[in-house]
Protein backbone atom coordinates (compact mmCIF):
# COMPACT_ATOMS: atom_id res chain seq x y z
CA UNK A 1 0.00 0.00 0.00
CA UNK A 2 1.09 3.57 -0.69
CA UNK A 3 2.98 5.31 2.14
CA UNK A 4 1.43 8.66 3.05
CA UNK A 5 3.01 11.96 4.07
CA UNK A 6 0.83 14.91 5.14
CA UNK A 7 2.16 18.38 4.36
CA UNK A 8 0.28 20.94 6.41
CA UNK A 9 0.32 24.21 8.26
CA UNK A 10 -1.72 25.92 10.91
CA UNK A 11 -2.40 28.84 8.58
CA UNK A 12 -2.86 29.35 4.86
CA UNK A 13 -0.51 31.38 2.71
CA UNK A 14 2.77 30.02 4.09
CA UNK A 15 3.79 28.09 0.97
CA UNK A 16 2.57 24.64 1.95
CA UNK A 17 1.67 23.73 -1.63
CA UNK A 18 5.10 24.76 -2.94
CA UNK A 19 6.64 22.34 -0.43
CA UNK A 20 4.18 19.54 -1.25
CA UNK A 21 4.80 19.83 -4.98
CA UNK A 22 8.57 19.89 -4.55
CA UNK A 23 8.71 16.91 -2.19
CA UNK A 24 6.72 14.85 -4.71
CA UNK A 25 8.85 16.03 -7.65
CA UNK A 26 12.16 15.35 -5.88
CA UNK A 27 10.98 11.86 -4.87
CA UNK A 28 10.19 11.20 -8.53
CA UNK A 29 13.55 12.67 -9.57
CA UNK A 30 15.24 10.07 -7.39
CA UNK A 31 13.47 7.34 -9.34
CA UNK A 32 10.76 6.66 -6.77
CA UNK A 33 7.07 6.32 -7.66
CA UNK A 34 5.38 9.37 -6.15
CA UNK A 35 1.88 10.74 -6.11
CA UNK A 36 0.46 14.15 -5.18
CA UNK A 37 -2.99 14.43 -3.64
CA UNK A 38 -4.38 17.97 -3.44
CA UNK A 39 -6.61 17.43 -0.39
CA UNK A 40 -7.68 21.06 -0.08
CA UNK A 41 -10.89 20.27 -1.95
CA UNK A 42 -12.48 23.66 -1.32
CA UNK A 43 -9.49 25.75 -2.41
CA UNK A 44 -7.21 23.59 -4.56
CA UNK A 45 -4.17 25.42 -5.90
CA UNK A 46 -1.67 22.77 -7.02
CA UNK A 47 -2.84 23.60 -10.53
CA UNK A 48 -0.99 26.94 -10.27
CA UNK A 49 2.29 25.01 -10.26
CA UNK A 50 1.70 22.67 -13.21
CA UNK A 51 0.34 22.87 -16.70
CA UNK A 52 -2.70 20.70 -15.99
CA UNK A 53 -4.80 21.38 -19.10
CA UNK A 54 -4.08 17.89 -20.47
CA UNK A 55 -4.27 16.07 -17.11
CA UNK A 56 -7.16 13.60 -17.04
CA UNK A 57 -8.65 11.36 -14.39
CA UNK A 58 -9.87 7.99 -15.64
CA UNK A 59 -12.95 6.42 -14.06
CA UNK A 60 -14.01 2.83 -14.73
CA UNK A 61 -17.00 1.40 -12.85
CA UNK A 62 -16.21 2.00 -9.16
CA UNK A 63 -12.49 2.58 -9.68
CA UNK A 64 -10.67 5.82 -10.38
CA UNK A 65 -7.18 6.20 -11.81
CA UNK A 66 -5.12 9.31 -11.02
CA UNK A 67 -3.95 11.73 -13.68
CA UNK A 68 -0.29 11.68 -14.74
CA UNK A 69 1.73 14.90 -14.72
CA UNK A 70 5.48 15.63 -14.46
CA UNK A 71 6.22 11.95 -13.67
CA UNK A 72 3.69 12.08 -10.80
CA UNK A 73 0.34 10.48 -10.15
CA UNK A 74 -1.96 13.38 -9.40
CA UNK A 75 -5.42 14.16 -8.05
CA UNK A 76 -7.05 17.57 -7.62
CA UNK A 77 -10.72 18.63 -7.44
CA UNK A 78 -10.49 20.98 -10.47
CA UNK A 79 -9.87 17.88 -12.60
CA UNK A 80 -13.50 17.02 -11.77
CA UNK A 81 -15.28 20.36 -11.62
CA UNK A 82 -12.94 22.94 -13.12
CA UNK A 83 -11.77 26.04 -11.28
CA UNK A 84 -14.90 26.52 -9.19
CA UNK A 85 -15.31 27.00 -5.47
CA UNK A 86 -16.54 24.03 -3.45
CA UNK A 87 -18.60 24.20 -0.27
CA UNK A 88 -18.96 21.07 1.85
CA UNK A 89 -19.59 19.96 5.41
CA UNK A 90 -17.05 18.12 7.52
CA UNK A 91 -18.87 14.83 6.93
CA UNK A 92 -18.87 15.40 3.18
CA UNK A 93 -15.15 16.17 3.26
CA UNK A 94 -14.46 12.98 5.23
CA UNK A 95 -16.40 10.82 2.78
CA UNK A 96 -14.79 12.42 -0.28
CA UNK A 97 -11.32 12.07 1.21
CA UNK A 98 -11.91 8.37 1.89
CA UNK A 99 -13.23 7.83 -1.62
CA UNK A 100 -10.32 9.63 -3.26
CA UNK A 101 -7.74 7.66 -1.29
CA UNK A 102 -9.35 4.23 -1.17
CA UNK A 103 -11.17 4.10 -4.52
CA UNK A 104 -8.26 5.52 -6.52
CA UNK A 105 -5.84 3.00 -7.97
CA UNK A 106 -2.61 4.55 -6.75
CA UNK A 107 0.54 2.81 -7.98
CA UNK A 108 2.83 5.20 -6.14
CA UNK A 109 5.11 4.12 -3.34
CA UNK A 110 4.77 7.53 -1.69
CA UNK A 111 1.69 9.74 -1.64
CA UNK A 112 2.30 13.38 -0.70
CA UNK A 113 -0.89 14.96 0.61
CA UNK A 114 -1.18 18.74 0.26
CA UNK A 115 -3.45 19.21 3.26
CA UNK A 116 -5.88 22.06 4.03
CA UNK A 117 -4.65 24.68 6.48
CA UNK A 118 -6.13 24.88 9.95
CA UNK A 119 -6.91 22.67 12.92
CA UNK A 120 -10.01 20.50 12.72
CA UNK A 121 -11.32 16.96 12.26
CA UNK A 122 -9.87 16.66 8.76
CA UNK A 123 -6.53 15.72 10.31
CA UNK A 124 -8.18 12.88 12.23
CA UNK A 125 -9.93 11.78 9.04
CA UNK A 126 -6.57 11.50 7.27
CA UNK A 127 -4.99 9.68 10.22
CA UNK A 128 -7.84 7.15 10.17
CA UNK A 129 -7.73 6.59 6.40
CA UNK A 130 -3.93 6.16 6.45
CA UNK A 131 -3.85 4.24 9.74
CA UNK A 132 -1.73 1.43 8.25
CA UNK A 133 0.59 3.51 6.09
CA UNK A 134 1.10 6.99 7.58
CA UNK A 135 4.76 8.01 7.71
CA UNK A 136 4.01 11.34 9.40
CA UNK A 137 3.48 15.03 8.80
CA UNK A 138 5.74 17.82 7.58
CA UNK A 139 4.80 21.16 9.13
CA UNK A 140 5.34 24.25 6.96
CA UNK A 141 5.57 27.55 8.79
CA UNK A 142 6.49 31.19 8.34
CA UNK A 143 8.23 33.36 10.98
CA UNK A 144 5.25 35.72 11.38
CA UNK A 145 2.91 32.86 12.27
CA UNK A 146 4.69 31.12 15.11
CA UNK A 147 1.50 30.52 17.10
CA UNK A 148 -0.14 28.67 14.20
CA UNK A 149 2.88 26.37 13.90
CA UNK A 150 2.79 25.74 17.65
CA UNK A 151 -0.89 24.82 17.44
CA UNK A 152 -0.20 22.38 14.61
CA UNK A 153 2.66 20.77 16.56
CA UNK A 154 0.61 20.62 19.76
CA UNK A 155 -2.26 18.97 17.93
CA UNK A 156 0.03 16.27 16.55
CA UNK A 157 1.51 15.74 19.99
CA UNK A 158 -1.89 15.51 21.66
CA UNK A 159 -3.23 13.13 18.99
CA UNK A 160 0.02 11.11 19.12
CA UNK A 161 0.62 11.56 15.39
CA UNK A 162 4.20 11.51 14.09
CA UNK A 163 5.88 14.67 12.78
CA UNK A 164 8.73 14.06 10.34
CA UNK A 165 10.02 17.63 10.55
CA UNK A 166 9.48 21.35 10.02
CA UNK A 167 10.30 23.65 7.11
CA UNK A 168 10.33 27.42 7.52
CA UNK A 169 9.30 29.10 4.28
CA UNK A 170 9.77 32.82 3.50
CA UNK A 171 12.35 32.77 6.28
CA UNK A 172 14.19 35.81 4.93
CA UNK A 173 14.79 37.76 1.73
CA UNK A 174 18.34 37.89 0.39
CA UNK A 175 19.56 40.97 -1.47
CA UNK A 176 23.18 40.52 -2.43
CA UNK A 177 24.86 39.31 0.76
CA UNK A 178 22.31 40.95 3.05
CA UNK A 179 19.39 39.04 4.58
CA UNK A 180 16.21 40.98 5.28
CA UNK A 181 13.87 39.49 7.91
CA UNK A 182 10.65 40.54 6.18
CA UNK A 183 8.41 38.44 8.45
CA UNK A 184 10.49 38.70 11.61
CA UNK A 185 13.17 36.59 13.23
CA UNK A 186 13.32 32.89 12.44
CA UNK A 187 11.67 30.67 15.06
CA UNK A 188 11.93 27.25 13.43
CA UNK A 189 15.00 26.11 15.38
CA UNK A 190 13.36 27.12 18.66
CA UNK A 191 10.23 25.13 17.82
CA UNK A 192 12.29 22.15 16.74
CA UNK A 193 13.94 22.07 20.15
CA UNK A 194 10.69 22.75 21.99
CA UNK A 195 8.81 19.88 20.35
CA UNK A 196 11.82 17.60 19.73
CA UNK A 197 11.27 17.39 15.97
CA UNK A 198 13.71 17.70 13.09
CA UNK A 199 14.18 21.04 11.32
CA UNK A 200 14.69 20.40 7.60
CA UNK A 201 15.74 23.98 6.90
CA UNK A 202 14.72 27.46 5.77
CA UNK A 203 13.62 28.65 2.34
CA UNK A 204 13.95 32.36 1.54
CA UNK A 205 11.39 34.66 0.02
CA UNK A 206 12.61 34.78 -3.56
CA UNK A 207 11.60 36.31 -6.87
CA UNK A 208 13.33 33.35 -8.54
CA UNK A 209 10.85 30.97 -6.90
CA UNK A 210 7.99 33.25 -7.89
CA UNK A 211 9.22 33.29 -11.50
CA UNK A 212 9.47 29.49 -11.59
CA UNK A 213 5.91 29.10 -10.32
CA UNK A 214 4.60 31.55 -12.92
CA UNK A 215 6.42 29.55 -15.60
CA UNK A 216 4.89 26.27 -14.32
CA UNK A 217 8.39 25.07 -13.49
CA UNK A 218 8.21 24.64 -9.70
CA UNK A 219 11.15 22.28 -9.09
CA UNK A 220 13.50 24.07 -6.67
CA UNK A 221 17.24 23.73 -7.15
CA UNK A 222 20.43 24.58 -5.27
CA UNK A 223 20.13 26.09 -1.80
CA UNK A 224 16.38 26.50 -2.27
CA UNK A 225 16.06 22.72 -2.53
CA UNK A 226 18.19 21.79 0.51
CA UNK A 227 15.26 21.66 2.99
CA UNK A 228 13.23 19.66 0.46
CA UNK A 229 16.03 17.13 -0.01
CA UNK A 230 16.35 16.76 3.78
CA UNK A 231 12.62 16.05 3.94
CA UNK A 232 12.90 13.51 1.13
CA UNK A 233 15.66 11.63 2.97
CA UNK A 234 13.55 11.58 6.15
CA UNK A 235 10.61 10.22 4.18
CA UNK A 236 12.74 7.45 2.69
CA UNK A 237 13.96 6.45 6.16
CA UNK A 238 10.55 6.61 7.88
CA UNK A 239 8.46 3.55 8.69
CA UNK A 240 4.65 3.49 8.58
CA UNK A 241 2.82 4.00 11.83
CA UNK A 242 1.12 0.70 12.67
CA UNK A 243 -2.31 0.47 14.30
CA UNK A 244 -2.47 -0.66 17.92
CA UNK A 245 -4.07 -3.77 19.27
CA UNK A 246 -7.33 -2.00 20.11
CA UNK A 247 -9.23 -3.92 17.42
CA UNK A 248 -8.50 -7.17 19.26
CA UNK A 249 -10.16 -5.98 22.46
CA UNK A 250 -13.27 -4.21 21.18
CA UNK A 251 -15.67 -6.58 22.89
CA UNK A 252 -13.74 -6.33 26.14
CA UNK A 253 -13.70 -2.53 25.88
CA UNK A 254 -17.45 -2.45 25.28
CA UNK A 255 -18.12 -4.51 28.40
CA UNK A 256 -15.85 -2.24 30.45
CA UNK A 257 -17.58 0.91 29.20
CA UNK A 258 -21.03 -0.45 30.05
CA UNK A 259 -19.73 -1.33 33.50
CA UNK A 260 -18.17 2.14 33.83
CA UNK A 261 -21.42 3.94 32.98
CA UNK A 262 -23.40 1.87 35.52
CA UNK A 263 -20.78 2.40 38.22
CA UNK A 264 -20.47 6.11 37.38
CA UNK A 265 -24.22 6.65 37.77
CA UNK A 266 -24.13 4.79 41.08
CA UNK A 267 -21.18 6.87 42.33
CA UNK A 268 -22.89 10.13 41.30
CA UNK A 269 -26.09 9.29 43.15
CA UNK A 270 -24.30 8.13 46.29
CA UNK A 271 -21.47 10.64 46.56
CA UNK A 272 -22.36 13.79 44.62
CA UNK A 273 -24.93 16.41 45.62
CA UNK A 274 -26.71 16.62 42.27
CA UNK A 275 -29.39 18.98 43.60
CA UNK A 276 -26.77 21.51 44.65
CA UNK A 277 -25.13 21.31 41.21
CA UNK A 278 -28.53 21.91 39.59
CA UNK A 279 -28.98 25.03 41.66
CA UNK A 280 -25.44 26.22 40.99
CA UNK A 281 -25.61 25.79 37.22
CA UNK A 282 -29.31 26.50 36.73
CA UNK A 283 -30.33 23.14 35.32
CA UNK A 284 -33.91 22.12 36.09
CA UNK A 285 -33.58 18.50 34.98
CA UNK A 286 -36.42 16.41 33.67
CA UNK A 287 -34.86 16.37 30.20
CA UNK A 288 -33.15 13.46 28.52
CA UNK A 289 -29.42 13.63 27.83
CA UNK A 290 -27.98 10.94 25.57
CA UNK A 291 -24.44 9.79 26.30
CA UNK A 292 -22.73 8.03 23.39
CA UNK A 293 -19.31 6.48 23.91
CA UNK A 294 -17.52 5.97 20.61
CA UNK A 295 -14.32 4.31 19.52
CA UNK A 296 -11.31 6.60 19.25
CA UNK A 297 -12.05 7.64 15.65
CA UNK A 298 -15.59 8.74 16.68
CA UNK A 299 -17.14 6.54 13.98
CA UNK A 300 -18.26 3.33 15.74
CA UNK A 301 -20.55 3.42 18.75
CA UNK A 302 -19.46 1.36 21.77
CA UNK A 303 -22.37 2.02 24.10
CA UNK A 304 -25.32 4.41 24.38
CA UNK A 305 -27.10 5.52 27.55
CA UNK A 306 -30.04 7.90 27.94
CA UNK A 307 -29.94 9.81 31.21
CA UNK A 308 -32.45 11.96 33.06
CA UNK A 309 -32.21 13.89 36.33
CA UNK A 310 -35.27 13.89 38.52
CA UNK A 311 -35.53 14.82 42.18
CA UNK A 312 -31.76 15.15 42.49
CA UNK A 313 -30.99 11.68 41.12
CA UNK A 314 -29.38 10.64 37.85
CA UNK A 315 -31.17 7.65 36.34
CA UNK A 316 -31.48 5.85 33.05
CA UNK A 317 -34.27 6.82 30.66
CA UNK A 318 -36.04 4.52 28.23
CA UNK A 319 -35.30 6.74 25.23
CA UNK A 320 -38.95 7.09 24.18
CA UNK A 321 -38.93 10.82 24.74
CA UNK A 322 -37.32 13.75 22.95
CA UNK A 323 -33.54 13.87 23.30
CA UNK A 324 -32.67 17.39 24.46
CA UNK A 325 -28.91 17.05 24.37
CA UNK A 326 -26.37 14.54 23.17
CA UNK A 327 -22.76 14.03 24.22
CA UNK A 328 -20.47 11.92 22.02
CA UNK A 329 -17.18 11.08 23.71
CA UNK A 330 -14.33 8.58 23.44
CA UNK A 331 -13.30 6.20 26.25
CA UNK A 332 -9.89 7.86 26.38
CA UNK A 333 -11.47 11.29 26.92
CA UNK A 334 -13.58 9.92 29.79
CA UNK A 335 -10.53 8.34 31.37
CA UNK A 336 -8.16 11.29 30.91
CA UNK A 337 -10.73 13.80 32.14
CA UNK A 338 -11.66 11.89 35.30
CA UNK A 339 -8.22 10.58 36.24
CA UNK A 340 -6.29 13.69 35.23
CA UNK A 341 -3.37 11.48 34.18
CA UNK A 342 -3.10 12.83 30.65
CA UNK A 343 -0.91 15.90 30.29
CA UNK A 344 -1.40 18.01 27.18
CA UNK A 345 1.39 19.69 25.22
CA UNK A 346 0.86 22.84 27.30
CA UNK A 347 1.83 20.95 30.46
CA UNK A 348 -1.68 21.14 31.92
CA UNK A 349 -3.96 18.20 32.77
CA UNK A 350 -6.43 17.12 30.10
CA UNK A 351 -9.91 18.65 30.55
CA UNK A 352 -13.31 18.59 28.85
CA UNK A 353 -12.20 21.70 26.96
CA UNK A 354 -9.28 19.67 25.55
CA UNK A 355 -11.69 16.85 24.66
CA UNK A 356 -13.77 19.27 22.59
CA UNK A 357 -10.74 21.03 21.10
CA UNK A 358 -9.19 17.76 19.94
CA UNK A 359 -12.42 16.24 18.64
CA UNK A 360 -12.63 13.64 21.42
CA UNK A 361 -16.01 15.01 22.54
CA UNK A 362 -18.89 16.57 20.63
CA UNK A 363 -22.07 18.13 21.97
CA UNK A 364 -25.36 18.40 20.10
CA UNK A 365 -28.92 19.46 20.90
CA UNK A 366 -31.60 22.12 20.66
CA UNK A 367 -32.25 25.16 22.86
CA UNK A 368 -31.47 23.25 26.06
CA UNK A 369 -28.33 21.66 24.68
CA UNK A 370 -25.83 24.09 26.17
CA UNK A 371 -27.36 23.91 29.62
CA UNK A 372 -27.98 20.17 29.78
CA UNK A 373 -24.82 18.86 28.16
CA UNK A 374 -22.50 21.20 29.99
CA UNK A 375 -24.29 20.42 33.25
CA UNK A 376 -23.26 16.79 32.78
CA UNK A 377 -19.63 17.86 32.34
CA UNK A 378 -19.88 19.70 35.68
CA UNK A 379 -21.25 16.52 37.26
CA UNK A 380 -18.23 14.63 35.91
CA UNK A 381 -15.92 17.28 37.34
CA UNK A 382 -17.64 16.89 40.72
CA UNK A 383 -16.95 13.14 40.53
CA UNK A 384 -13.29 13.81 39.77
CA UNK A 385 -13.03 15.97 42.88
CA UNK A 386 -14.84 13.46 45.12
CA UNK A 387 -12.52 10.86 46.62
CA UNK A 388 -15.27 8.36 47.47
CA UNK A 389 -16.80 8.57 44.00
CA UNK A 390 -13.39 8.14 42.36
CA UNK A 391 -12.64 5.10 44.52
CA UNK A 392 -15.67 3.43 42.96
CA UNK A 393 -14.80 4.07 39.32
CA UNK A 394 -11.01 4.33 39.34
CA UNK A 395 -10.36 0.55 39.04
CA UNK A 396 -12.43 0.44 35.83
CA UNK A 397 -10.88 3.62 34.39
CA UNK A 398 -7.38 2.27 34.91
CA UNK A 399 -8.18 -0.77 32.79
CA UNK A 400 -9.31 1.23 29.76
Amino acid sequence: MVKAVLVLSGKGGVGKTLISVNIALHLAKKGLKAGLLDADFSASNTGFFFDVKDAKLRIEKEKMYPAKINDLEYFSMPLFIGEKGVSMTGDQYAQLFKDVVLATQWESEYLIVDFPAGHDDRLKVAATVFKDCLLGSIIVMQPAHELDAIRALQLHQDLEMPVLGIIENMSYMKVGKVQWKIFGESVVDKLGNQFNVDVFGKIPLSMQIRKQVEEKNPLLQGEYADPILSAVEAIKMAKPTKPGFITKIKQWLQSQMVKLVVTLIEAINLEVNVTQLQQTYGYEGGRIIRLNIYEENMEKLITQTDLIINEGKLTGADGKYHIDAQIDITPQAVKWTLLGDKITSTGAPYTFQDAMRLGHMRIYGDRTMINGAFFVTHVFEAVRNNEKAMNRIKPILELI
